[in-house]
């Protein structure tokens, strides 16, 4: 198998590291010993007849009492620890090389049929129907070879050692930090590094609980059916050992800092391990309530929410891992009951009131703790596919949890085929050397301090933000405008042509067909600035880089450092610097829609400020119109009475003075930009919510068509894609009409649906989105009842023009029907 053998480190294996010279010269001999021993376990472990307590129980057991110091025990208990990290985990990911003829391949095959490549790939991932009970974990591969060491080897020093061997690096690794990229976009996204080095963290985390669980529960393990007379004997006698590894303190730190997607895999890991005795201590049960408690209030939490504490993505991971420790036969489920019963009385319903549950309690025990800053790992969006296939092998073989837009889970009915080595995986040339280059690099970092590898990392990382800030402000910058320019011209030029061929009345298509003239051009556009701006960053961004790391690795090694290393650090760090903004530029850059998006806006706002339709119909500027930032004072001063005083005193003509205001804001007034516009138009829609939640009596169809006429601006119905009436019945306002305590409000509301309907302000289909989200939400049952009406007026009567309309009438029917036939279950319910 050609296995990989622990290297030696200066900092912990010299001779310095021993208590004598006997003990030093000993464990070499001992290290020889458990190579050996792992040799012949690969040679003969799949013969058949061969069995591994006749042939190695003795040489085992021979190799850890050669010397019985507690340094000696230590270094064997580090190096079966590091051994079995490096056999399990890193062998693992030399599998996933490809080289780049084969890859230039296989990305061609997107072009020769899509839908069936994609198919093909679901039945890759689709895991195998079973119908047999839930298992237990098991220890496939090179990990049978450690499990087997561990229950042969009959020596209860190794394995107090061991024990604490694994407790250290798992609460090590449980501490490692990610952090979102700073050279992405968006604040919860992560690089390709970050999430590569998350999943070999989570893997490494759940192998050493594993093992660790095994170690831990062997004096308790019982071949025989265990009767409820042992249980509980059992239980008296142990109910007062605490185990070595707290974890109680992991997952309320897990809670507080927003990482439970890194700490809830492994723990379910170890508990899986445990005897049925054990998970029935007082200590364990504590655990496990904890473990449901995370759980309900998983599933109370709307993950849609801008606020919440975790994604959608790290949701999923957590439900399937914890449901499948639920499942398994050694998991007492005759706690349910009870615990449901104490999480409504703790209040516990959401990751929220968890997180504030905890940290008051963390700080009533301690005054001087110092709590950590929340890492909000839960939120990045660091969960990929391969986490999900790792963490939840069982998963419903219907369920592709990744496809898609993420926020739902889509039904597929793949079946499952094993694919098989090609000559694709035979690696090139290139591909061979740049695998032996990197094994050469982590064979120099073997020969160093660990300081320098994670010094190499870091300046690696930082330089690498540099300098993708280095091209966004400067690059990027100067690319963007002299695109816009030439951009501008065409714009120009391509106005005055279609200007001279179109004479009669415009339409509403104006902009669209305008725009379809201006699609080749845009893309030539968008295809030359790309270029120019790689070439750009391949001419200066490498001498940069370059620069920059010396720099940064000479201050940073250490003095005492030799030239050699200090080159070789240098060239080590800019490989991966580079690596990391060719990234970067390939996902930001190469694309062409970041200088698409650019033209886009370009044409907006060059159509607001020369619109046709300005042209012929010239919009004056009334200086006695209010302006903008009165209207919104306004607006909302009228709001702010009827929340604090009802509307009292609120009359119909001061109403409709208000709205005859706002129709000449947003028509007569030249210097409305598109900022206060969006503000008006949201306060509209809100004043007219108030005035049905607060002044029903007031909401007079006098009201209601100058509402109307004000939503029918045409300034208002350019914006139509990001339309505030797209979140018309969005839970905020469902919220809001709903303080009021108002039953007659809602079929009024109803029947003002039905008039937008008709005006076609707002869309039949995407009415009926907004009324399937609200299903995401918990909501009491008068409510939906209330819903039913109000959605029962607004199709009532409602004329459909063609086949969608009629389909999207029915839907909004059949919501209606829905929102009153719905019934929650009780949270006591199982």
């Amino acid at each position: 198998m050609g296995e990989i053998n622990v290297s030696f480190q200066i900092d912990t294996d010299n001779r310095e590291n021993f208590s004598s010279a006997i003990s030093f010269h000993t464990f070499k001999k001992q290290r020889d010993a458990f190579y050996d021993i792992l040799r012949i376990w690969e040679e003969n472990h799949l013969v058949p007849g061969w069995v591994f307590q006749i042939a190695l129980g003795g040489k085992i057991r021979s190799m850890l009492a050669m010397h019985n110091d507690c340094t000696n025990y230590y270094h064997i208990a580090r190096l079966f620890k590091s051994q079995l990290l490096i056999s399990c985990m890193q062998n693992r990911h030399q599998d996933d090389v490809v080289d780049d003829e084969s890859l230039n391949f296989l990305k061609a095959l997107k072009h020769v049929n899509p839908e069936k490549l994609t198919q093909l790939s679901k039945r890759f991932v689709t895991p195998l129907p079973s119908q047999s009970q839930n298992v237990g974990p098991l220890f496939p591969g090179m990990q049978e070879f450690f499990k087997d060491f561990i229950l042969h080897a009959f020596n209860p020093i190794f394995y107090t050692h061991l024990e604490n061997c694994f407790v250290h690096e798992i609460m090590e690794l449980n501490d490692t930090q990610f952090a979102n990229s700073e050279i992405e976009d968006s604040e919860t996204m992560v690089d390709d590094q970050t999430q590569q080095n998350f999943i070999i963290c989570l893997a490494s985390l759940r192998l050493l609980a594993k093992v660790l669980g095994l170690l831990v529960s062997l004096p308790y393990r019982s071949e025989s059916n265990t009767t409820k007379e042992i249980i509980m004997t059992q239980i008296e006698i142990r109910n007062k050992v605490l185990p070595s590894l707290n974890l109680q303190t992991c997952l309320q730190n897990a809670i507080i800092e927003g990482k439970l997607s890194l700490t809830i895999p492994w723990i379910v890991k170890y508990l899986a391990m445990m005897d049925i005795v054990s998970l029935r201590l007082p200590y364990y049960k504590q655990i496990l309530e904890l473990l449901y408690y995370i759980y309900h209030a998983i599933n109370q939490t709307d993950l849609t929410a801008p606020d919440c504490l975790i994604s959608q993505q790290s949701a999923v991971l957590l439900k399937s891992s914890l449901c499948w420790l639920f499942e398994l036969s050694n998991f007492p489920r005759d706690f349910y009951i009870v615990w449901q019963k104490t999480c409504k009385i703790k209040e516990l319903k959401s990751l929220k009131q968890m997180e504030k549950f905890f940290e008051k309690r963390k700080n009533s025990h301690s005054v001087d703790c110092v709590i950590p800053v929340k890492s909000n790992l839960d939120k990045l969006d660091i969960i990929t596919d391969r986490t999900m296939r790792m963490c939840c092998p069982r998963m419903e073989s219907t369920f592709s949890v990744f496809h898609g837009n993420g926020t739902n889970l889509n039904i597929n009915s793949n079946k499952h085929i094993t694919p098989v080595t090609s000559q694709l995986r035979r690696l090139g040339g290139t591909t061979r050397a740049k695998h032996l280059e990197l094994q050469l690099e982590e064979a120099f970092f073997h020969g160093q301090p660990a300081s320098t590898r994670k010094t190499v990392d870091f300046v690696s990382e930082r330089v690498a933000s540099t300098c993708v800030k280095h091209i966004c402000n400067t690059l990027l910058t100067s690319s963007r405008e002299v695109n816009l320019n030439s951009f501008r011209k065409i714009l120009k030029h391509k106005r005055i042509e279609k200007d001279s061929d179109e004479q009669s009345e415009l339409s509403k298509n104006y902009f669209n067909e305008f725009k379809a003239l201006l699609v080749s051009d845009m893309n030539t556009l968008a295809n030359n600035a790309s270029r120019e701006l790689k070439d750009q960053c391949e001419k200066t961004i490498p001498a940069i880089c370059k620069t920059r790391v010396a720099a940064s690795i000479e201050s940073l090694l250490a003095e005492d450092s030799l030239t050699a290393v200090k080159e070789m650090c240098i060239k080590i760090a800019t490989r991966i610097a580079m690596e990391r903004i060719n990234q970067w530029i390939q996902s930001h850059i190469a694309g062409d829609s970041l200088f698409i998006k650019d033209m886009e806006l370009e044409i907006n706002r060059f159509f607001r400020n020369n619109s046709p339709v300005h042209s012929k119909q010239e919009k004056y500027h009334n200086m006695d119109a209010p302006n903008p930032t009165t209207m919104m004072d306004e607006l909302r001063g009228l709001i702010w009475h009827m929340l604090d005083n009802n509307g009292i005193g609120l009359t119909i003509s001061s109403v409709l003075d208000t709205l005859d205001k706002l129709y000449q804001s947003f028509n007569q007034r030249d210097d409305l930009l598109p900022g206060p516009q969006k503000v008006l138009c949201y306060l509209s829609i809100d004043f007219a919510l108030f005035l049905v939640a607060y002044r029903t009596d007031l909401f007079t169809r006098e009201v209601q068509d100058k509402l109307i006429k004000v939503w029918l601006s045409d300034n208002l119905r350019n914006e139509e894609d990001n339309s505030p009436m797209h979140r018309i019945l969005c839970s905020r306002n469902i919220m809001l009409l709903m303080q009021a305590q108002n039953d007659a409000l809602w079929p009024i509301f109803g029947k003002f649906l039905k008039r937008l309907l008709e005006t076609k302000i707002v869309d039949g289909d995407n009415l009926s989105d907004q009324c399937v989200a609200l299903f995401r939400q918990d909501w009491p049952v008068p409510l939906l009842k209330l819903l039913s009406k109000c959605l029962s007026e607004a199709i009532e009567g409602y004329k459909a023009n063609d086949e969608a309309t009629e389909k999207v009438k029915y839907l909004l029917g059949w919501i209606a029907e829905t929102y009153h036939e719905i019934e929650f279950c009780d949270d006591d319910e199982l």
